[in-house]
């Protein structure tokens, strides 16, 4: 029996009872677009507000843990889950409430992530050290051979101008994507992607992709790193302390796990910034420095303009969460790509991972 009302069929019997229960706690509201929009007739996010003026964490807590079950269903339905008014203030306050979930943990020192971050407390951490500035919509870590089902994020301090992080939907990307160039979706699906990145023995915590190989693979030598990038599949070279790793050949396409979507679960978009970036400074052409960063996986360089409008249509899809304090988001990774949008002044969201 759950404490909020969202879609959920109950005996007759028990309707008046639920929707009791419904104004109790939590019930599904409606924001207006772009903070919230339809795709294939369904919303995203869901978004549930906590009707309970008088609450506390404990209580949060303990209605998470009751309704995790019904809340994991409306994630694989929704793709995201947006939770307002609930009773949190602090990174300690947030560290209980997506404990309550259940979820396994992916602690930042574990993970493949290339953002520089710092932990917090228990299972959270900040978000990317790095650029202040706005980022590409991307499926966190996707591309390398470990990355998040889930992602919490919690916003404990808007910024005073922008600052909101944009999610939209893979599979409408996907969809969109094959119907104008379905050749270049079929090569993703048949030969997939490898990766390339370039690390430094440090961080570099004014990029947003600064993190150095020694942090990024958990190991301290040379040596042990080569050890690790043997375990997850890399090839490698090295050019003085600079680590210039590929990944094995990894999924462009798939069906996210526990429904039938398929979804674009890769970081392509992400990376056309980063060729973009380099073009300009190398005098190179958009296509030859993409190749740098990645190529399908027998090899072949990717269509640059492609890409491009892979980009634009996340943007088209792109559904607008404007932070207010004490809001929590938790994501399928599979399900949404994510983007953080430029902002002005102190701002401070924090976020979790989980396996």
């Amino acid at each position: 029996f759950f404490f909020f009302f969202y879609s959920f069929s109950f005996p007759p019997a028990m309707t008046e009872q639920a929707n009791k229960s419904a104004k109790l706690y939590a019930s599904a509201v409606s924001l207006a677009a772009p903070e919230q929009r339809e795709f294939n007739s369904t919303g995203v996010p869901l978004v549930l507000q906590c009707n309970e003026k008088d609450s506390s964490v404990a209580a949060a807590a303990a209605w998470i843990a009751e309704n995790k079950e019904q809340l994991g269903k409306q994630l694989l339905a929704h793709g995201a889950i947006l939770f307002r008014g609930f009773p949190l203030k602090t990174a300690e306050d947030f560290d209980k409430f997506l404990e309550a979930f259940g979820y396994e943990d992916l602690p930042y020192e574990k993970s493949l992530s290339f953002a520089v971050r710092l932990h917090v407390v228990g299972r959270v951490c900040t978000t990317n050290e790095g650029k202040k500035g706005g980022q590409v919509f991307h499926h966190e870590q996707a591309q390398t051979p470990l990355y998040p089902s889930k992602l919490f994020f919690f916003c404990e301090r808007t910024a005073s101008e922008g600052g909101g992080t944009a999610l939209c939907p893979s599979d409408v990307v996907l969809q969109k994507l094959a119907q104008k160039y379905p050749d270049f979706v079929q090569k993703c699906e048949q030969h997939g992607v490898k990766y390339t990145a370039y690390m430094a023995a440090t961080h570099d915590a004014s990029k947003g992709a600064g993190r150095s190989w020694k942090s990024f693979f958990g190991r301290d030598s040379k040596e042990a790193v080569e050890e690790r990038m043997k375990e997850l599949g890399y090839s490698w070279t090295w050019d003085g302390d600079v680590l210039q790793a590929t990944t094995p050949v990894l999924s462009a396409v798939r069906t996210a796990p526990g429904t039938d979507k398929r979804v674009f679960f890769n970081q392509l978009v992400a990376q056309v910034a980063n060729a973009g970036e380099f073009s300009a400074s190398g005098g190179e052409g958009p296509e030859k420095a993409l190749s740098k960063y990645m190529t399908f996986g027998n090899g072949d360089p990717m269509d640059f303009n492609v890409l491009q409008y892979a980009k634009e249509l996340c943007e088209e899809c792109a559904v607008e969460l404007e932070w207010q304090v004490g809001d929590v988001a938790l994501l399928d990774n599979f399900l949404v790509m994510h983007a953080r949008r430029s902002f002005e002044g102190p701002r401070r969201v924090l976020a979790s991972l989980c396996v």
